[in-house]
Formats: C-alpha cells, structure tokens, sequence
C-alpha cells in the first residue's frame, strides 16, 4: 500500500484539478459578460436609429440621417476631471477629420448653470464640435449610463466601441481604426 500512495496523491491531486477547471467552466462570467455587452451594442445601435439631438446652437440632428460614416457621442460634464482629460485629444482628433468624416456630439451632464458651462469648457479648450445640453439627464438615461465619461463609437450606425473612462483620441491606433473604417 506505501508504494501506491505518491500514486494516489498524484491521481487526487490532478482530479481535483481538472474537476475545478471544469467548475470554473461551468461559471464562467465572461461568458455572461459578453452576453451583456451584445445587449448593450444592440440597444445602443436601436438608440442611433431614434435619436435626435438638439444642439446648444438650437440644431436639431438625427443620428440616422447623417451622411457622415463615424459619429461619437461623448458624455460629459464641467465637474468630472477625467471627461476634461480627454478634451485636448478630441479637438486635435475632429483637426485631422472634418465633418464628413468624424462627427462628434458631446452630451453635457451639468446640473446647474449648464450653459453657462458648456460656453466656458468650450471656449477654454476650443471645442470644436457641437454639445446637447442634457437638462434632464433623459439622453443618459436612455443610454443607461452610470458614470461618466463615455464615449460610444460608431461606424454606419453600428457600434464599434464603447469607452467607458477617459480615452486619448489623438492616439496612432486609433487614427489608423478610422482611416481603415473611412475607406470602407
């Protein structure tokens, strides 16, 4: 019986090992993860179709009938340093693209004083794309968004990427994404 026994613990051993990998298969949470992340792009794409913005500029757009093939929807707000962040990359990326390639529609989250505020981050960074004042939080709302900020990305009214935090939009990759997305 001695001499059996490493073989035992040997046996035991890698069978509780493969009974737990196969444990950890059954619950796999990525799984889940992206079943979640499809309802989201499918709701969010249901969302483009429907949506109209009205502009602080008093312009009202239809996600849908733009002609432009790329438009980001970033939400921000005045108070949030992380949204302020990304600025700076945001205007240097709409430099590069002119509105019939990239449009870029900042929804604002400020609850007082909004359009005093979206004037002043507008001019203190130069914005140069267009801000819907969300007064009543109903655009984030719609989007089911927690925490800001976000930037929804989308190529012919399809999600292509959802960014949840700040993101540097001046970056080569994501320069190349475009230009390969912009011949399609």
């Amino acid at each position: 019986m001695k001499k059996y026994f490493p073989i035992f613990i040997a046996v035991s051993f890698l069978t509780f090992i493969g009974l737990g990998q196969g444990m950890f298969k059954l619950f796999d949470l990525k799984a889940d993860a992206t079943k979640v992340e499809k309802k989201i792009t499918t709701h969010y794409e249901s969302l483009y179709k429907d949506l109209e913005l009205k502009t602080t500029e008093n312009k009202k757009v239809k996600l849908k009938d733009l002609k432009t093939p790329i438009v980001i929807i970033n939400f921000w707000a005045t108070w949030c340093k992380p949204c302020l962040i990304e600025f700076p990359s945001i205007v240097t990326m709409k430099k590069k693209y002119n509105d019939d390639q990239i449009m870029v529609f900042g929804i604002n989250q400020d609850d007082e004083d909004q359009m005093e505020n979206i004037k002043k981050i507008t001019k203190k960074y130069k914005l140069n794309f267009p801000n819907v004042a969300d007064t009543d939080g109903s655009i984030l709302e719609k989007f089911m968004i927690s925490a800001i900020p976000v930037s929804i990305i989308y190529h012919k009214g399809k999600v292509i990427q959802v960014s949840n935090g700040a993101k540097d939009f001046s970056s080569e990759e994501l320069y190349e994404k475009f230009d390969n997305l912009l011949k399609k």
